[in-house]
């Protein structure tokens, strides 16, 4: 038996047209921040909760993590280094060899850091960004709710501003 979740997502690709429906499916394998393919589906007209649409993300299009591997991969480097340093005061390994092997190491655990640092705040601020233009366009829809004309025109819009905050990626 499918799950709620399922069918709330499931109804909402029925009411798309194949352009649109296609274009979501794409949008939504190739994406790896859920965060965004919620806003996206919202301005395709998701109506659905974020949970759902979670859910059915992860059971279709599955994601790694790279944040997260990235972290563990720093925890396994700081682990070696200490390792390796335990080994040249065991006198396993002579110091001027361990000595370039420890600076390799720390260089790249450093590079792991910073590229951490960049994945967190690049998706932080995108997030921010693309949650404040999805508030932004709601209140308007609301404000215009009883004008068709306007209305239309701004779901236009919406999708136009989606479209090229996407292609700025």
């Amino acid at each position: 038996m499918p799950e709620a979740s399922d069918n709330s997502v499931k109804n909402f690709l029925t009411l798309l047209d194949q352009d649109r429906h296609e274009a979501f499916l794409t949008y939504a394998e190739n994406t790896y921040s859920i965060y965004e393919i919620w806003l996206y589906s919202t301005v395709l007209g998701y109506e659905g909760s974020f949970i759902d649409l979670e859910k059915w993300v992860n059971k279709r299009f599955p994601k790694l993590n790279r944040r997260e591997l990235l972290l563990a991969e720093t925890v396994k480097l700081e682990s070696d280094i200490d390792f390796l340093r335990q080994q040249v005061q065991a006198d396993i390994v002579k110091p001027d060899a361990a000595a370039t092997r420890i600076a390799h190491l720390s260089k790249e655990l450093r590079g792991h850091v910073v590229e951490v640092e960049k994945m967190s705040r690049g998706t932080d601020r995108r997030g921010l960004v693309l949650a404040g233009a999805d508030k932004v366009m709601r209140e308007l829809k609301s404000i215009f709710k009883g004008n068709e004309d306007v209305t239309n025109a701004l779901e236009l819009a919406y999708e136009s501003v989606w479209a090229d905050m996407m292609d700025e990626k």
